[in-house]
């Protein structure tokens, strides 16, 4: 199913009945972001990403101006692929099985209004095999994190590249020295986060997008690209564009990627809600 939501939305889905009749739900968005709590797993998710969600658990979440394709799966359908299926329930897929779901389940919703019935019965089985591919991705993950426990590494790591993110020889290869930690157990560790390159770039880039919407902080482009560790100015606006969907000055100037200010200042109000515990009242209030 396609769809598009308005600029702010609230979803609750219904509980659904507990065992096989229940259904899996895997929504990617074309464009938009979305972020809120799965059954007490805080999501934020946006274009170009995966996300899975289950029918049995409660969930509530808040959408900008969207497009999105979803496929809704009975769990039953997926129990000979999957025996074992894993907690999808607010889980975002970035892996490459995810790529390959995300592209099939854009392409279904082009094609679907002409697709013969009798083709119908392929596609299905098409869109399995590949939930499944996706699916088994997430089992190793977890089964990776059960027989390696990295926590305790990846936490030891995190600090070290936080507080290194502006050497632009920050490196797979530079941490395994100045940590004294194999490079094996290393990957291990950073498996399920897509790998410690990817980890360093997405810390690097979430910190330049802190900068650009600071309202004093008048740094260039080319001086937060160097004050991340980017090797040039070109390469950092690329890798921006890339993950944002615009440029550093269009970020800059409009206080938002991707969304109108008046949206995404609604959306963070919304997800800063989302995310606090629910307050006790004062005495008196």
């Amino acid at each position: 199913m396609a769809g598009k939501t308005g600029s702010a939305w609230v979803d609750r889905p219904p509980n659904a009945t507990k065992g096989d009749e229940t259904n899996l739900v895997f929504v990617v968005f074309a464009e938009g972001r979305w972020a809120g709590n799965a059954d007490g797993k805080l999501f934020d998710f946006g274009d170009g990403e995966l996300i899975g969600l289950d029918t049995a658990r409660p969930s509530v979440g808040l959408s900008t101006d969207s497009r999105w394709v979803m496929i809704n799966v009975p769990r039953q359908a997926l129990a000979k692929l999957v025996p074992s299926i894993p907690d999808l329930h607010g889980h975002v897929f970035r892996s490459v099985s995810a790529q390959f779901l995300m592209d099939h389940m854009i392409s279904l919703a082009r094609h679907l209004p002409m697709l013969p019935v009798e083709e119908a019965e392929r596609i299905t089985r098409a869109s399995l095999c590949l939930i499944a591919a996706a699916l088994d991705e997430l089992l190793l993950c977890q089964d990776t994190n059960r027989a390696f426990a990295p926590s305790a590494i990846r936490t030891r790591v995190e600090r070290h590249i936080r507080q290194n993110l502006s050497a632009s020889q920050l490196t797979p290869e530079s941490i395994s020295v100045d940590l004294e930690i194999a490079r094996s157990t290393l990957y291990r560790a950073f498996q399920p986060l897509g790998g410690v390159s990817r980890f360093i770039m997405e810390l690097r880039l979430e910190a330049a997008r802190a900068i650009l919407f600071h309202p004093e902080d008048h740094r260039s482009i080319g001086e937060i690209a160097n004050l991340l560790g980017f090797d040039s100015t070109a390469h950092f606006s690329k890798a921006f564009n890339r993950r944002f969907g615009c440029s550093p000055r269009v970020a800059r100037s409009t206080g938002t990627t991707r969304f109108p200010l008046s949206g995404r200042m609604l959306f963070d109000f919304w997800k800063n809600v989302l995310s606090k515990p629910d307050q006790p009242e004062s005495e008196g209030g």
